[in-house]
């Protein structure tokens, strides 16, 4: 019986397929002769690998091209980092140039158009200032403080972020100055930055929410996390 069992399970051993040998699927005899070349679910499992393997080398370039983008950032002396992403520049008295933060901007990906508040409009603390709008959705930047926008400046079609300054404002009785984030604090906000993106490193994302599901090539990051996980990563970059 031992021997019967013995010459049974091997000759079962022998009927399993590659794949099935390998244990990369639960159950696949050969019905082929063992003629890879010429078999089909051979050549489907095979795309299917080099598809993983393409995904997950594009989630590995997206998130160390973010990565080193935000090491290379240091803090500027001649920006006045505000509260909720925002910059400003001093022009000339009481005038300044609104941007966006560059922390935020290094995770920014497929932005179809930049929208600020219409000129001549005043803003109060807590009031949208800019629109960013994406293929994975929007996110809104609030004025940390009281503006009165003068103007608004840089409109690239192609790139709306080739522009680092997005506008022309006024302070209110100095606010934009007395707002200005410390060094201790715009390095609170780079650390947690880079922390957010380095556990991105091992993250794996949920079947059925991300481009990764399909063995699409990733290129963007919203495509890595999904949007919605996107968007909140970009809200949770905020100080």
């Amino acid at each position: 019986m031992n021997s019967e069992n013995g010459t049974s399970n091997n000759n079962y051993e022998k009927l399993k397929c590659i794949w099935m040998a390998s244990q990369v699927i639960e159950y696949k005899l050969c019905d082929n002769h063992f003629d890879c070349e010429n078999c089909l679910f051979d050549k489907v499992m095979r795309n299917l690998v080099n598809a993983k393997d393409s995904s997950l080398c594009g989630k590995t370039d997206i998130v160390n091209t973010i990565f080193n983008q935000l090491r290379k950032i240091k803090y500027d002396n001649n920006i006045i980092y505000l509260n909720n992403n925002l910059i400003a520049r001093e022009i000339c008295l009481n005038t300044f140039y609104l941007g966006i933060n560059p922390i935020l901007i290094c995770f920014l990906d497929s932005v179809s158009s930049v929208q600020v508040c219409e000129c001549g409009k005043k803003i109060t603390a807590g009031q949208q200032i800019i629109q960013i709008f994406g293929a994975w959705g929007t996110v809104n930047l609030n004025s940390p403080k009281n503006f009165l926008i003068y103007d608004k400046v840089g409109d690239p079609i192609d790139n709306p972020l080739n522009s680092k300054w997005f506008a022309i404002i006024g302070g209110v009785n100095q606010d934009i100055p007395e707002g200005r984030l410390s060094v201790e604090e715009w390095a609170k906000m780079h650390e947690r930055a880079i922390t957010i993106i380095e556990q991105l490193k091992s993250y794996t994302p949920k079947v059925g929410n991300t481009m990764m599901d399909g063995g699409k090539q990733i290129t963007f990051l919203h495509q890595l996390v999904g949007n919605k996980k996107y968007i909140n990563i970009l809200n949770s970059l905020k100080i």
